[in-house]
């Protein structure tokens, strides 16, 4: 093998390499999840799945995951998984979606993988948006689209909130 046959090899070798780094980089299965919704909102994270059972969620009761079927289900923001949501301006991630209390004391409740490139989405309090960090997208509080390049809105689920028991109810 000749020198230049060698180093071309070698040049379309590392370019391959370099290149398959890129279109992973952009992949949907190298997004990792947020544990936090926004740098300066904590929040509580749905418990992992161990074992293929269901955990336990100390004040959920119903669905919130896509894959058991339509999304409905409650939440008790007195419970200590719920309860940053007593507090105005705070969001959390359940299951499949995302909820967030606005300044004003309202709920939303939209899913929270981006129609992009699913990456979860955060919620910003300021403006009651929701943002995909990974690419750009912003979504207003229904969940349209208000900048790309993200499509096609996020899904958005009706609450009813139960002032005397604490109860979010999401359908």
């Amino acid at each position: 093998m000749e020198r230049k046959e060698f180093l071309n090899l070698v040049g379309i070798s590392i370019g391959a390499v370099i290149l398959q780094n890129c279109m992973s980089g952009c992949s949907k299965t190298s997004d990792p999840t947020p544990v936090a919704v926004s740098p300066t909102t904590p929040t509580t994270p749905t418990p992992p799945s161990t074992g293929g059972t269901t955990p336990t969620v100390s004040g959920l009761t119903g669905n919130n995951s896509l894959a058991k079927g339509a999304i409905d289900f409650s939440v008790d923001i007195t419970k200590s998984d719920f309860e940053i949501l007593k507090t105005n301006g705070q969001a959390l991630v359940s299951g499949d979606v995302i909820i967030a209390r606005t300044k004003s004391g309202d709920f939303l409740v939209v899913e929270k993988a981006c129609t992009h490139q699913g990456t979860t989405v955060d919620f910003v309090s300021d403006n009651s948006t929701f943002k995909c960090s990974n690419h750009g997208s912003i979504f207003n509080s229904s969940g349209s689209v208000t900048v790309g390049p993200a499509a096609k809105a996020l899904k958005s689920y009706s609450v009813a909130f139960d002032t005397a028991k604490n109860i979010l109810k999401v359908i």
